[in-house]
């Protein structure tokens, strides 16, 4: 009943100051909110400019409220507003962030699709590289030169096996995706992102934490493998307020409002930092100012087809035969 009342008291204050515009404003939201016979004769009043009976009821109204209502300070409700407000904003940054996720995201899938098999070969052909260059230098008996080429070839067999996991991912992501039509798959990007904004961890504290994170990383999963059905259930969850996180309305301590409003703003600091060094990157760079993506990609593969012809002759010089 606080919003009646609060709405009330504006009309009352704007029927004392004659001015028509607020009490129309008001009366348009008040109508929605009359639920009882009194305000719903008080209404009716206002409608008809009866402004003399209505402040009349008014007064009458608000008298009776008061005496059943407890008090509530003001500035939990000003607080809470702050608090609202900032809610917003973090939402806004974290949906501008996942937007930019999204794109670079669907950019490595693309190119993981496009090039992924000739930079296997290439990860693949240095690896048997630094191992041929290994067991060359331990054949010759060069020990302070093979520890390193030990170090390198360790290295380029990590780097093989991780961007081969990688691709393959990036296969079963990319079969995932053309399994959906078209609409689909941009109903589902659209939908991710919608479920997320309602449910990430950064808009959430304490123990809700935990739930958030949850319900994030089956988000996540889901818009991997394609499941659309399974991001409507999470959002169609989400609208309804079966699962809603955000706390600002529930929150009634000036103390707990006070570190919620300061959690918020370091955090919302972080964002912003974030955005600026992702706008930074070159990767995201790539990604905006990319005009023609598949002339890029032909170059790509030119490019990479005459480091494979480098590396197989490269092996071969070494005079070892190759081991995979």
């Amino acid at each position: 009943m606080s919003k009646p009342i609060k709405r009330l008291e504006i009309i009352k204050n704007a029927i004392e100051l004659g001015d028509d515009d607020i009490i129309h404003s008001q009366l348009l939201r008040l109508k929605e909110e009359a639920h009882d016979e009194p305000l719903q004769h008080i209404v009716l009043m206002l409608e008809q400019k009866q402004y003399g009976n209505a402040m009349s009821a008014i007064i009458t109204w608000l008298q009776s409220q008061r005496a059943l209502t407890a008090w509530q300070d003001p500035r939990v409700a000003a607080t809470r507003l702050e608090l609202k407000a900032l809610e917003t904003e973090l939402s806004e940054l974290i949906d501008r962030r996942n937007a930019r996720i999204q794109r670079l995201d669907e950019f490595n899938d693309l190119y993981l699709t496009r090039l992924g098999p000739l930079m296997t070969e290439i990860l693949r052909l240095r690896k048997v590289l630094a191992e041929k260059l290994l067991r060359k230098q331990l054949y010759e008996g060069a020990e302070p030169a093979a520890e390193e080429s030990a170090r390198k070839a360790d290295a380029a067999s990590q780097d093989y096996e991780s961007y081969r996991q990688r691709h393959q991912e990036a296969q079963r992501h990319q079969a995932a995706q053309e399994r959906l039509a078209e609409s689909e798959r941009q109903e589902l990007k659209r939908l991710w992102r919608q479920a997320s904004k309602l449910c990430h961890p950064d808009l959430v504290e304490g123990d809700l934490k935990i739930q958030a994170t949850s319900m994030m990383v089956e988000l996540n999963q889901a818009r991997q493998r394609g499941d659309l059905a399974t991001i409507r259930l999470i959002l169609g969850k989400l609208i309804q307020g079966q699962q809603s996180l955000m706390p600002g309305d529930r929150l009634n301590d000036p103390q707990r409002l006070q570190r919620r409003i300061q959690e918020l703003r370091q955090q919302i600091g972080v964002l912003n930092a974030e955005l600026i060094a992702l706008e930074k990157e070159g990767s995201w760079q790539l990604v905006t100012t990319l005009r023609d993506p598949e002339g890029y990609f032909r170059q790509q593969e030119k490019a990479m087809s005459n480091t494979i012809r480098t590396l197989e002759k490269q092996i071969t010089d070494a005079g070892f035969d190759e081991v995979a």
